[in-house]
């Protein structure tokens, strides 16, 4: 099939194919109890930009424009947050309805191969199995694929108005191409200084919410039994932030359990001097880690907060925590 031919011919059944793709999509997400996606949009590529597309690979002249490009059908789920993509991805519910390549599957984050784009999904090259290609409703699909893209609605945004600003951006003969330059850094600097840090505080927030749902005595307990088995400084400055900001505010006795807080703090930031830092892994690439003094920096702030609870406590873990660094 060559260019013409997916615009004159085909175009409408690969238009009918992601429709398809995203029905079952659709069904095996609610059967299965997932987290509802904010939405699942599809759409077959449109012959513009599979020209451009095919200009830049040296193929506009292709007769298998199906063999070289996995996009001509195209869905995409966007979920409301990194959790919810880690449930939808670790269902492997992609593997259990669809045939996926042998090397369909890519995590798209910034690497050295790719000059460092900013752009973050996971996509999925798929067809559909061979028990439903053999149903005559299905039977004409059977030799077409699908790219299935999966982000957060963060993402979503960016890649969208990225898209709109810089790939169609044209040349403007020498005017200009500093600004733009200049906006594309922005474009960067608005993923890497904002959308990234927000998605993993939403990710934040959506597990302490639920750890809350199990009850408030148990969700403090857990917070500080989180805070004693953390394997990581990311993890103890993550539950630090949670016990400051979460939990110790709302207490109505906090006196009842500041020893233990005290006790957990101080023993946190002890073994946090000695922790190595590792990066903070999300669906969509890396953060850089805290550190120790990240992590001994939210143990001083909830003692000043609280210190009046029990001064003499409060100070004695201070001296400690400056005895430790």
């Amino acid at each position: 099939m060559n260019l013409q031919e997916y615009e004159t011919e085909h175009i409408a059944l690969y238009q009918e194919f992601c429709q398809i793709i995203r029905n079952i999509l659709e069904r095996v997400i609610a059967a299965n109890g997932l987290p509802r996606p904010q939405s699942i949009q599809c759409r077959a590529k449109e012959p513009k930009k599979l020209r451009a597309r095919l200009e830049q690979s040296a193929a506009l002249d292709s007769d298998y424009i199906e063999a070289l490009r996995r996009d001509l059908a195209g869905v995409r789920i966007i979920f409301y947050t990194n959790t919810d993509v880690d449930r939808f991805v670790g269902s492997r519910l992609i593997f259990e309805n669809f045939e996926v390549e042998e090397d369909g599957v890519k995590v798209h984050h910034p690497t050295e191969e790719n000059d460092g784009s900013q752009y973050r999904g996971i996509h999925y090259t798929i067809r559909l199995k061979s028990d439903r290609a053999k149903l005559a409703e299905y039977a004409k699909f059977h030799a077409l694929r699908c790219e299935v893209q999966v982000q957060t609605i963060l993402h979503h945004a960016w890649s969208e108005t990225s898209h709109d600003i810089l790939d169609k951006n044209e040349s403007r003969d020498g005017f200009g191409a500093r600004a733009m330059e200049m906006i594309q850094s922005r474009f960067n600097r608005i993923m890497t200084k904002h959308l990234l840090p927000a998605g993993y505080e939403f990710q934040r927030v959506q597990h302490d919410y639920e750890r809350l749902q199990q009850g408030k005595e148990l969700f403090d307990r857990d917070l500080l039994s989180r805070l004693e088995d953390a394997s990581n400084n990311n993890e103890r400055h993550e539950i630090l932030a949670s016990l400051k900001q979460d939990v110790l505010p709302h207490y109505d006795d906090i006196g009842a359990i500041y020893g233990d807080v005290l006790a957990a703090i101080v023993n946190a930031s002890r073994r946090s001097a000695s922790t190595p830092v590792v990066p903070i892994v999300t669906p969509f690439g890396e953060m850089p880690g805290k550190t120790s003094a990240d992590v001994v920096l939210v143990a001083v702030e909830i003692i000043q907060i609280f210190r009046y609870v029990d001064i003499s406590g409060s100070f004695n873990a201070l001296c400690e925590l400056y005895h430790n660094g």
